[in-house]
């Protein structure tokens, strides 16, 4: 054996080194070869990452089932009618058919299931109906006078084989403040943001996920159709520090930057007045 190393390895100082190509090294090899490694490592990591987003969703959907011995009582919370349709709508189409299948795949699935639906006559949940639970919720919270947060942290279900005990996500209180937003209802709308903003600092584990910048996105405007210009004009900046070239926060920031010196102005002239 050590011979036959020998005698490669005389082979290859003689000859192989003739065949690598003016600029290349056998070293240089060995670096590329490690980069393929660092490379599928990473890919591997991401994969790893993604199942196990998909577990705790999966865990989830479980334990909903379980737990619907009286899917009266369990539909007669908002919150339970919004998660559910919620999960429908957004988070088994992103968080888990997105990931795990290519888009041909996506496409033969949306198929069978359109299939499936038609035979059992069923329809699939859309972004209105999201809205109409939305404006639910909103009436459920005028009519008890609760605040945001104590809604937000009421606690749906419980996973007593984990010892874990589920209350709305910082992607769910994105959608309700998004879906608030889009009604208009500015006031309740920056609420449920700025709680989407606590959570996701918390960095709480959860199947769903929402990006700070998607919240910013919708919390300046709102921030903006309330008068706090000064504020919606640094959360904008925000936006614009993470995407330059983001053409709404471009638009809002002249929009913003007017109100502001509009009001200096303003308040310079009623103090020269007085």
């Amino acid at each position: 054996m050590f011979r036959v190393s020998a005698v490669l390895l005389t082979l290859s100082v003689c000859l192989g080194l003739d065949s690598v190509s003016a600029g290349n090294s056998i070293q240089g090899f060995i670096d590329l070869e490690s980069i393929f490694v660092n490379q599928l490592e990473s890919y591997v990591n991401n994969v790893q990452r993604a199942q196990s987003k998909i577990k705790r969703f999966l865990d989830y959907v479980d334990v909903v089932q379980d737990d619907l011995d009286d899917s009266e009582e369990y539909f007669g919370n908002p919150l339970n009618v919004f998660t559910t349709i919620n999960r429908l709508v957004n988070n088994w189409q992103h968080e888990v058919i997105d990931v795990v299948l290519d888009s041909a795949e996506v496409e033969e699935h949306h198929t069978q299931v359109e299939e499936k639906l038609n035979k059992h006559e069923i329809e699939l949940p859309t972004s209105d109906d999201l809205l109409d639970v939305t404006s639910e919720i909103l009436e459920l919270q005028e009519s008890i006078d609760l605040p945001t947060s104590e809604l937000a942290n009421e606690v749906l279900l419980e996973d007593k084989e984990r010892n874990v005990n589920f209350s709305l996500s910082a992607s769910d209180c994105y959608v309700i403040g998004r879906g608030l937003h889009e009604l208009n209802h500015n006031d309740f709308a920056t609420e449920w943001l700025l709680e989407a903003q606590f959570r996701l600092s918390h960095n709480e584990a959860t199947f769903s996920k929402v990006k700070k910048l998607q919240i910013l996105e919708k919390l300046a405007p709102a921030l903006q159709n309330l008068g706090s210009y000064k504020l919606a004009n640094k959360l904008n900046n925000e936006i614009l520090k993470a995407d330059p070239k983001h053409k709404a926060a471009l638009e809002n920031k002249m929009i913003l930057e007017k109100k502001l010196t509009l009001g200096r102005l303003a308040n310079h002239n009623s103090k020269v007045e007085l």
